[in-house]
């Protein structure tokens, strides 16, 4: 018997969505420290061993129907969970959890969720759920849009920000011993890069990303590409550093969040498609570039008030060069702003869990 489901993309080898979980179970922990948890997930023993709370299979129903008969409240997030970019399959796994929960008298809290895109056909059907459900956190304004696009008037709906922002980096020595393990040097200038495959990917984006990084090595700075999950990144990182001219590293390892928190906060700077590598970035007050192949990365950069960030449309080597650039010459300016803003999101991602404590304890 728990208190609480937490339904998402968790156990599935992305470590965004790890990071997710982990600050979610420890922000409602921080609130009430005698709060019972299960997750759904897709590899429901490693999350068990890696955050000592009950799991079941994500997939199977029967089991999700018996821990549904016990809990009191389902939490839906964090993450982008209600779109159907990824495919409307996937639209309808979540909405499908959470109309089952309302079903049996649970609680529904979406928690720090982005929102979208949602194709218009698809509009009635995210309605029709999420209009009942209890409570609407966002993890930024861009998500709020799509809330309204949705006509969805049912709950209370309140911008946050995203968990991810209360984690904790481990000491620097971890990734020190990582660096090393790449025989990378304690002084050099180092540049996180993040990216993944999508459907919008130009045909010339290895090229185009190659002949940036290239020029930043020449301006003395080291690349090394962090896949935050394998089955989607490490290709495609594996592709753009064969294209490079220069040397760079590819940190392919497994590795835990607050580890690559450490790992990030010795970088100078991060490019990123993935969105959590850009949150990390910001929690750890590194300056980032994004490259924004989704909606949700341009939503969170201009929450950050941060506008170093190209569309993947629209990307070519120069445009991304001269985005990097413009990052070097403010890299004290940046860091600074993202030190003052991310301690006011740090709050505001507080603000979720105590939401859903009240929420359960109504």
């Amino acid at each position: 018997m728990s208190d609480v489901i937490i339904s998402g993309y968790y156990g599935l080898g992305n470590s965004g969505d790890e990071a997710l979980l982990k600050s979610i179970i420890d922000d409602l922990r921080s609130v009430d420290p005698d709060i019972t948890i299960t997750a759904l997930s897709g590899n429901a023993q490693l999350t068990k061993k890696l955050y000592g709370i009950k799991t079941v299979s994500r997939m199977n129903i029967f089991s999700i129907i018996k821990e549904f008969c016990s809990a009191k409240l389902l939490i839906s997030g964090g993450g982008t969970l209600i779109q159907d970019a990824t495919s409307t399959k996937s639209l309808l796994y979540y909405l499908g959890i959470i109309y089952l929960a309302k079903k049996m008298g649970l609680k529904v809290m979406m928690y720090a969720n982005g929102m979208g895109p949602i194709k218009k056909k698809n509009f009635k059907r995210v309605k029709k759920v999420l209009d009942k459900v209890d409570l609407i956190t966002l993890r930024e304004n861009e998500s709020l849009k799509e809330i309204d696009r949705c006509n969805i008037k049912g709950p209370e709906i309140k911008v946050t920000a995203d968990p991810a922002f209360n984690l904790v980096a481990s000491e620097r020595e971890c990734a020190e011993k990582i660096l090393a393990k790449y025989n990378i040097k304690p002084d050099e200038r180092l540049v996180a890069v993040s990216v993944r495959k999508c459907k919008n990917l130009p045909e010339s984006f290895t090229e185009e990303i190659a002949l940036s990084l290239d020029r930043l090595v020449k301006k003395g700075y080291t690349p090394i590409f962090i896949p935050m999950q394998k089955s989607q990144d490490l290709e495609l990182s594996l592709d753009v550093a064969s294209k490079m001219k220069e040397h760079s590293r590819i940190v392919d390892c497994d590795i835990n969040v607050p580890d690559m928190l450490s790992l990030i906060g010795k970088c100078e700077m991060v490019c990123g498609m993935r969105l959590h590598m850009l949150i990390f970035a910001s929690v750890m007050d590194v300056p980032m570039a994004g490259i924004a192949y989704d909606p949700k990365i341009k939503g969170f950069m201009k929450y950050m008030n941060q506008n170093a960030f190209v569309e993947i449309e629209n990307f070519n080597a120069e445009k991304f060069s001269a985005l990097l650039e413009n990052c070097i010459e403010n890299l004290e300016s940046m860091k600074e702003k993202l030190t003052k803003d991310s301690e006011l999101l740090r709050k505001k991602a507080g603000e979720n869990a105590r939401l859903a404590v009240e929420l359960l304890k109504k």
